[in-house]
């Protein structure tokens, strides 16, 4: 009679760790995505939260506005972004 041996062999642990690793290697990247896509959309809202009270706040005033180098200028005039400005700090 033969003695059942009880467990796996090395051949099969090999083959179920190989598997494992090909699953890991297609979801991995996918995962990192997808966190990447969640963070973008995050800073998105934070961006929108903060840039609409300051936009309505400045730009319903006529009393601020950006130059195309990002600039905060005041309108000495106050006639719109046209006139005349000058720099803050």
């Amino acid at each position: 009679m033969r003695n059942k041996q009880k467990g796996f062999s090395l051949i099969e642990l090999l083959i179920v760790v190989a598997i494992i690793l090909i699953i890991a290697a297609i979801a991995i990247p996918n995962l990192l995505r997808s966190k990447m896509a969640a963070n973008q959309a995050s800073l998105n809202q934070s961006y929108s939260i903060t840039a609409t009270p300051i936009t309505a706040a400045t730009t319903g005033q006529n009393m601020y506005y950006t130059d195309q180098s990002g600039v905060i200028r005041v309108n000495t005039s106050g006639s719109g972004a046209n006139s005349a400005s000058t720099p803050i700090g």
